[in-house]
């Protein structure tokens, strides 16, 4: 493996491997914030250790990185205090022992300790709830993910299988009620002048929304990092979608739409995937696709506006 592995990690990527390296380390202990962390100061936690991570990658052309350092610690550390009750709700009865700043370099200047150390005394002088008395400010480089660096790399090598529990399918009748059903049902009758035929299509496409949902939750929870990958698909897809929504109404141009986006997905991720779990994500990616993007097949001989 790459000694120097985190040397291309910037931005979001550096984040998602954190992510990654840290469900490593701390097992189901881990729990990323996602997209909500940046607000609250605390990209992921580990409450059994009252440990809170935040990742700074760092971009290259920065060219004081030892005050980029700081300020980030000064930022985010400012946002516990203001975001206090949303972090109250999060943490629960548990405190927050160390505030670990996790950067993709090494300490650029000896100068952060002691900045660090000034800031944990300004944040317990704060004596908000879920900060233990001896609540500590840390700095760690790449060389803190040693060990889960080198098991990330030689799975990465290794096709991802997902285990998701049994999902619980709803009646017929329920989803036949469902709003997504309902909007993916005007969608098919575009397409068909039978009803049932329109009806039949939506129904497997709203199974499979609904039944292969629980893997999505799943893999966010067991590959981070990968689950950011699919993130990327999926609004890749619905930026195509607006383009798919002044398609004519034919199967035809349903079924070449479709088969793209199966296509892409294959050849974004499906290296990376065993059989099943590929089949999984890419019947739900689809089915969300005609949940949630703005496709709107036009009638056959009808006019754009």
């Amino acid at each position: 493996m790459d000694s120097f592995w985190y040397r291309d990690l910037y931005g979001d990527d550096w984040e998602n491997r954190c992510h990654a390296l840290l469900s490593l380390k701390h097992g189901a202990n881990y729990q990323p914030i996602g997209d909500k962390g940046g607000d609250l100061g605390l990209d992921g936690l580990s409450l059994s250790e009252g440990v809170a991570y935040q990742a700074y990658g760092q971009e290259p052309e920065n060219k004081d990185p030892a005050q980029g350092v700081k300020n980030k610690i000064h930022t985010d550390l400012t946002k516990l205090k203001k975001n206090q009750s949303e972090i109250l709700e999060l943490v629960g009865k548990n405190k927050i022992k160390r505030w670990v700043l996790l950067i993709n370099k090494d300490i650029p200047h000896n100068s952060i300790h002691q900045y660090a150390k000034n800031k944990e005394d300004e944040v317990k002088s704060w004596q908000l709830e879920f900060i233990d008395d001896d609540f500590q400010v840390i700095i760690q480089t790449p060389s803190y993910f040693e060990t889960e660096s080198l098991e990330y790399h030689k799975k990465k090598d290794d096709r991802i299988e997902v285990e998701i529990p049994n999902p619980q399918t709803s009646s017929m009748n329920n989803i036949r009620e469902n709003e997504h059903f309902i909007k993916v049902f005007n969608k098919f009758r575009k397409i068909t002048d039978n009803d049932e035929e329109a009806e039949n299509l939506a129904l497997d496409e709203i199974k499979n929304y609904f039944e292969n949902a629980i893997w999505l939750d799943e893999t966010q929870k067991q590959q981070p990092e990968f689950y950011s990958s699919i993130e990327e698909v999926r609004s890749d897809v619905e930026a195509d979608a607006k383009q798919g929504s002044i398609m004519e109404g034919s199967y035809d141009s349903f079924s070449n739409t479709k088969h793209t986006l199966e296509t892409r997905l294959i050849n974004k991720i499906g290296t990376r995937l065993g059989t099943k779990t590929l089949a999984n994500v890419r019947k739900y990616i689809i089915a969300d696709w005609f949940v949630r993007c703005p496709l709107n097949f036009k009638q056959k001989g009808q006019k754009n506006d």
